[in-house]
């Protein structure tokens, strides 16, 4: 049995940078093997650095506590949840297809917002997501699974209006995918 807590970050419970690729490559060949799908989750704070500048370390660090909470409290049964530092949080999400990831990102988007966002509170928070689905009958990899959905959440967040809160699971311009190993026409996309 491996020793849990070596797997665990201490800030908040989750798992890390480490443990996560190595639960990633487990899962991802056994969904292989499976025929089944497995979709990834990216997703960091809105505007964290603002954040961090207006209500302190302190506070920011209390911010991303609740985060790590709130995200478990929602996290589907059989999905796994990591902290990679900073404002930066990946689900992996065993036999999901894009569909149920989206849901499952809404619902993150939403719980976050609901958390973070009051008329009283000017300091509010909000998660920009990607989300990526293994394709069906095909050779892929975890790190290409989790590159798709980072591509995913940096193109929402840097190219889409609103710039925040935000779930995206669609096409990426062309010119992206090679810096990602990720060929465009083997992904599913919405």
């Amino acid at each position: 049995m491996s020793n849990l807590i070596a797997d665990k970050l201490e800030l908040n419970g989750l798992l890390d940078r480490q443990a996560l690729q190595a639960l990633m490559e487990k899962s991802a060949a056994g969904a292989r093997a499976a025929g089944q799908s497995m979709a990834v989750l990216t997703l960091d704070l809105d505007h964290f650095k603002a954040y961090l500048d207006q209500q302190g370390h302190a506070q920011a660090q209390a911010a991303l506590m609740r985060t790590a909470k709130l995200l478990n409290a929602h996290l589907p049964v059989g999905a796994s949840l990591a902290h990679l530092g900073g404002d930066e949080f990946v689900m992996l999400l065993p036999t999901s297809d894009l569909g149920a990831a989206v849901d499952t990102a809404e619902t993150l988007r939403g719980a976050v917002e609901a958390e973070f966002t009051s008329p009283a509170d000017p300091a509010a928070l909000t998660v920009t997501l990607g989300a990526a689905a293994s394709p069906p009958g095909t050779d892929w990899t975890a790190d290409s699974l989790l590159s798709l959905a980072d591509a995913r959440k940096t193109f929402g967040k840097k190219r889409l209006q609103p710039h925040h809160n935000r779930v995206w699971a669609g096409a990426l311009p062309s010119d992206w995918y090679p810096r990602f190993n990720v060929q465009p026409e083997v992904w599913p996309s919405q």
